[in-house]
């Protein structure tokens, strides 16, 4: 096949630290190419991969300081979208854009290639919903990360759901013994990382946290963070690199996730149990699908039953937890379910486009013999309005009605 896959311009693909949505795309791309399909990656100049690269933007919007709400976000993103769809020769074009109301506009043309879309965000909120169902009209389906994800707007265009997944090798168990609590990916009030300081405290574990902080957070960390690291057994870390993350991994006792929104999946829960660290995650979003209780961590409600949870993660088999990493979420099964649902959505594409080539060339077709008819009936001195109708079965056309008025 010859796939199109447009990435968001926020960070480089892969990016260089921090960047959830952009690594798995990079892990997909380089899936696809592995496996024998031509790949076409729309990014951010910056970007490195194996496939075949149109940067569309000099530089990342995070680079420029660009945020969401910012004009440059909507410019940069239809430029891009207009020059994949520009390309003929790609069989699909798969979207990992955030949805927005614009998109529907640009969207709204004769399209010779069918697009899937992947919002990686909440898609429940705001206007979302709304927009989501506008792709569906325009007949552009969605891939959902999860089953929670999926359910917050079920009346969207589903056609799949489709888990994370990261190369088998990329991170892998360290001999070393852990000693402390983990938090990783973004300071932010959803992610739960105050749940996380006092969860740690109230466990009586130093907790690690390597995160990124967004200008959009800054007063949240600077406010209601920074000021408990010096009080508690808190080593603020920063971002950290895909490299270091396997040590970082490795050496604690368990990955505190203590989200309060539905996130669609959390790709750091699949990171940990690649390096055989055990998860105890609040039981919301994607957690209980991603997260065998008492297998591969705890599913808990409360900091209370985080922390009660922690005095029996020593039962956990590190060995097991990287086991269930391997059988269910690497970049090779992910990879290979966007194939399938690619090949499915062409496949259907090419049919409906056969179907609508037959009805054309049948009306074609019945309007030149409605108009001999006509003809015929003048010569003999008829010359009234009439209505010819005419019903035909072609394959999949049945009872296709054409009704052709002439004057």
């Amino acid at each position: 096949m010859r796939i199109a896959i447009v990435a968001p311009l926020c960070e480089t693909v892969p990016p260089s630290k921090y960047g959830g949505t952009e690594r798995v795309i990079h892990y997909i791309v380089e899936e696809l190419v592995r496996l024998g399909h031509t790949v076409t990656l729309y990014a951010a100049s910056g970007s490195k991969t194996s496939a075949k690269l149109i940067e569309c933007y000099d530089g990342t919007f995070r680079d420029h300081g660009i945020v969401p709400g910012m004009a440059e976000i909507k410019d940069g993103n239809t430029v891009q979208l207009k020059l994949a769809m520009s390309d003929p020769t790609h069989d699909i074009i798969h979207v990992h854009h955030g949805i927005d109301p614009y998109h529907a506009r640009i969207l709204d043309i004769t399209r010779p290639v069918p697009i899937v879309w992947t919002d990686h965000n909440a898609v429940h909120i705001l206007d979302k919903p709304k927009d989501l169902i506008a792709l569906a009209k325009l007949d552009i389906g969605l891939t959902a990360l999860s089953e929670s994800h999926r359910s917050t707007v079920p009346e969207a265009k589903w056609l799949t759901t489709i888990h994370h997944g990261l190369p088998v090798n990329m991170l892998t168990p360290r001999e070393v013994t852990p000693t402390y609590l983990a938090f990783l990916g973004r300071i932010s009030p959803e992610k739960g990382i105050n749940s996380a300081i006092r969860i740690s405290e109230a466990a009586g574990f130093e907790l690690k946290v390597a995160a990124k902080i967004d200008k959009t957070d800054q007063t949240f960390y600077e406010e209601e963070v920074k000021p408990h690291l010096d009080a508690c057994r808190v080593d603020f870390i920063g971002e950290i690199s895909d490299e270091e993350k396997g040590p970082f991994l490795s050496g604690a006792i368990a990955l505190v996730f203590p989200i309060c929104w539905l996130e669609p999946f959390g790709l750091v829960m699949i990171e940990a149990m690649a390096c055989g660290c055990p998860v105890v995650a609040f039981r919301m979003g994607s957690a209980p699908e991603v997260i065998e209780d008492g297998v591969t961590g705890f599913l808990v409600d409360t900091e209370e039953e985080a922390v009660e949870a922690l005095r029996h993660i020593g039962m956990l088999d590190r060995k097991r937890i990287r086991q269930r990493f391997e059988e269910r979420f690497t970049s090779t099964t992910m990879a290979k379910k966007y194939v399938d649902m690619y090949e499915r959505v062409i496949k259907e594409a090419n049919a409906a486009r056969e179907a609508k080539e037959l009805e054309t060339a049948f009306a074609i077709q019945e309007t030149k013999k409605a108009g001999k008819l006509y003809n015929q009936r003048v010569i003999k001195g008829v010359s009234t309005r009439e209505t010819v109708v005419n019903t035909c079965n072609l394959d999949d056309i049945t009872n296709i009605t054409y009704r052709l008025t002439l004057k």
